[in-house]
């Protein structure tokens, strides 16, 4: 008896071994030469689903290759990939290391059929930052003339600029993707070429059935404020320099009125001489110019989020988690707002005990 079960315990561990092996092997045959990559870091899309153009762009690498700047055309994502890793020469494009991709304005109008699709790819990333090109071709940015030496670069020095000081970071085509489905609507960092380089244009307004348009401006900033708080803005009043340091905002249904409030904190940066900040009464007027400034940001993206019937602030889903009883039926375009702001100088004692404290 003792010998049946030995020669069963036996059995079952070769079995277990055989598999093991055949993981193994699968492994193996996954594995690919480090050196023989060529790291996709950045790709656009241009054109729609059935007939895009995409572009790939690599990164200088240890072995001295020059970047690849590559595009083709193609029905879809995956047999455009297909081309331009014939395309590639010597090496072997490898996609799963894309940390940007740049839709042209021509994708943007089916931006949810393309986030669908990255989304559900098994190459790409969902962290994956997606920017919008307005003001040419995403293969402009990746394969053109001016285009930057180090495209990722570019982007990612972008990024930082984005998460430093707004209007907000850069989204995720994850994110993007949650925003179409949870709320019909989403905000897309969006980027035009200057000499060759992005720079920062506000936000893409992404919509289910097409792009809904452009934030710009105010609008971008008091959508920025709404979704990430403040982000290390420098705002100048009357000459004198204030820094964005936080930012909390409220909202909730009372009735047919959405109440919007907003509060914000800033420190003094500079003033210029003469300035008259030595009394409480000074500091207060300056705070509520600064408030103002504020509220007038927030309107301008609600106006626009009602303009456009597009909820990018996710307010319909806010409500229905914290309000289920008034967010019946909610839409931007028929939402009265009513929007309140306020404003506090944290350093204001402290700067006007400074020598600098704008005193002649």
């Amino acid at each position: 008896m003792r010998r049946g079960v030995k020669r069963l315990c036996i059995a079952a561990l070769a079995a277990a071994l055989a598999a093991l092996s055949g993981c193994a092997e699968s492994i193996y045959d996954n594995y690919r030469d480090v050196g023989s990559l060529q790291i996709v870091q950045a790709i656009g899309i241009d054109g729609e689903p059935g007939a895009l153009t995409l572009s790939a762009a690599t990164g200088a690498d240890a072995s001295g290759r020059p970047p690849l700047r590559l595009k083709c055309e193609a029905a879809s994502l995956d047999e455009a990939m297909l081309r331009l890793e014939s395309m590639a020469g010597a090496g072997e494009l490898f996609f799963a290391g894309t940390g940007a991709v740049v839709l042209g304005p021509t994708a943007a109008e089916s931006a949810a059929q393309w986030l669908d699709a990255l989304t559900r790819s098994k190459v790409f990333r969902l962290d994956t930052g997606v920017y919008v090109l307005k003001n040419a071709a995403a293969s402009e940015l990746l394969c053109g003339k001016n285009a930057p030496e180090d495209v990722f670069a570019s982007l990612e020095a972008l990024s930082r600029r984005l998460r430093r000081t707004g209007p907000a970071p850069a989204a995720s085509g994850d994110a993007l993707a949650r925003g179409l489905i949870e709320s019909g609507a989403a905000l897309a960092a969006a980027v035009e070429l200057s000499d060759g380089e992005p720079q920062p244009a506000g936000f893409a307004v992404l919509a289910s059935d097409g792009l809904a348009g452009y934030l710009e401006g105010g609008a971008a900033s008091g959508a920025g404020l709404l979704l990430s708080g403040a982000q290390g803005e420098y705002l100048t009043l009357d000459g004198v320099t204030l820094e964005l340091m936080s930012a909390g905002a409220s909202s909730k249904p009372e009735g047919g009125t959405v109440c919007v409030e907003v509060c914000v904190k800033a420190g003094m940066v500079e003033a210029p001489a003469g300035s008259s900040l030595g009394s409480d009464a000074a500091w207060e007027e300056l705070e509520g110019r600064l408030a103002s400034v504020i509220r007038g940001r927030v309107e301008a993206a609600l106006g626009a989020s009602a303009r456009m019937d597009a909820d990018f602030l996710a307010l319909g889903r806010r409500f229905e988690a914290l309000f289920p009883g008034e967010a019946a039926g909610f839409s931007p375009a028929r939402a009265l707002y009513e929007v309140t702001a306020a404003a506090e100088i944290v350093n204001a004692r402290e700067y006007a005990d400074s020598p600098y404290g704008g005193k002649p």
